[in-house]
């Protein structure tokens, strides 16, 4: 801050004084530096006095653009992504089940349709989403939920409904890696056997997910002409999705190649024979056509004794199985369509791989049953 003091001479000679302030701060609200001046002030008690009033503004001001409301603000962005579906000529666009759970979760913050966008700050939306938490909101949904807040703010800043982004810091909630929760090999025997023994519907579509690693909507969007079997390759390239239909591409938006082991090949060939029609799978239950697959693998689960999984850790544990067979990363990564080794990498952290036998060298003794055996001194008479 400053007051500078100038001097002016009339035609006459006479000298008189004016006073300029000049004055910046940080603006507490959007973390900018702010500056303002006013000059001509006639006297010097009237120039402190406006200094002050300059660094307050400066210091606490709101840009006029955050007087805006974030219900219009959530409108606008709703508007945008809805545009932005996926369709026959948009195929790389938002998935209709996607923009409905990005929706769904501004449900949790209903209450702040009647705020202006200068009240949500960092601090305020981490303290929104620690009250989230206290009423039971998981910490992977609050994490969500900030994810989706702040994207609200960008879009924004790129539309011009905003100037400036107040969340463009505000860092990624934690929350805490779970270990990827997957069969073991003996489990996936167990479910497979068990299922081909009761004659179970499920059985083809449990074995395709642990065979390829393959997705519900991956599967049921195979077609018989997907499979070369000469040269031992699936290609997926389309997914069929309850209530959309066909999407021909798969949900990491680039078609793959999926090895198909030896192993497999004797029961494809059979279910081919059976088919009749160009689709893998045309599994006539309500629990597989109207997307209860998870419940239904995870039930079979729990009555055949085995770890409870729903039906994409199926995948999970094909990935697993295969980091534990010592399949290589890049091989594992190119078959499930990873973009990078980032992901895939939690997997192999879960399954221990590189854990296995690492103690073994441990210098530790555990006595032994003779070691810790009572021997009883009395002497028979």
């Amino acid at each position: 801050m400053a007051i500078h003091r100038d001097s002016n001479k009339d035609p006459s000679g006479k000298v008189t004084y004016t006073y300029k302030v000049n004055v910046e701060a940080i603006n507490l609200l959007t973390g900018r530096r702010v500056q303002k001046q006013k000059s001509n002030i006639s006297s010097l008690p009237m120039a402190k006095k406006i200094e002050r009033e300059l660094w307050n503004i400066c210091r606490n001001g709101s840009p006029n653009d955050v007087t805006k409301s974030w219900a219009r603000l959530l409108q606008a962005y709703f508007n945008d992504i809805e545009s932005k579906v996926r369709t026959d000529e948009n195929p790389y666009g938002w998935s209709p089940h996607h923009i409905r759970t990005t929706k769904g979760r501004f449900n949790h913050i209903h209450h702040w349709n009647g705020f202006r966008v200068s009240k949500i700050t960092i601090k305020f939306v981490e303290n929104e989403m620690d009250e989230l938490e206290r009423k039971g909101v998981s910490r992977q949904l609050a994490s969500k939920i900030q994810s989706a807040i702040k994207a609200v703010f960008s879009f924004a800043l790129e539309s011009g409904f905003l100037k400036y982004n107040p969340l463009e810091k505000m860092k990624k909630r934690k929350v805490p890696e779970k270990r990827k929760k997957a069969l073991n090999h003996t489990e996936a025997q167990t479910l497979l056997f068990e299922a081909k023994k009761r004659n179970h519907p499920f059985y083809d579509v449990w074995l395709l997910a642990l065979v390829f690693g393959l997705r519900r909507s991956e599967i049921d969007g195979l077609h018989w002409s997907d499979f070369d079997f000469e040269s031992g390759l699936l290609t997926v390239e389309r997914q069929f999705i309850p209530g959309e239909g066909y999407v021909f591409n798969p949900k990491d938006k680039e078609e793959r190649v999926v090895p198909i082991p030896d192993f497999a090949l004797p029961h494809l060939q059979r279910m081919r024979l059976k088919s009749e029609g160009k689709k893998v799978i045309a599994l006539d239950d309500k629990r597989w056509t109207g997307g209860h697959q998870a419940k239904a693998t995870r039930d079979f689960c729990c009555e055949i004794g085995i770890k409870e999984v729903t039906f994409h850790q199926l995948r999970a544990t094909y990935i697993t199985l295969a980091l534990v067979d010592n399949i290589p990363l890049g091989i594992v990564k190119e078959a499930v369509g990873h973009s990078n080794l980032t992901t895939l990498n939690r997997y192999f952290r879960s399954s221990g791989v590189d854990m296995r036998g690492q103690m073994d060298g441990l210098k530790l003794k555990i006595p032994s049953e003779e070691d810790g055996k009572v021997i009883d001194l009395k002497v028979a008479d």
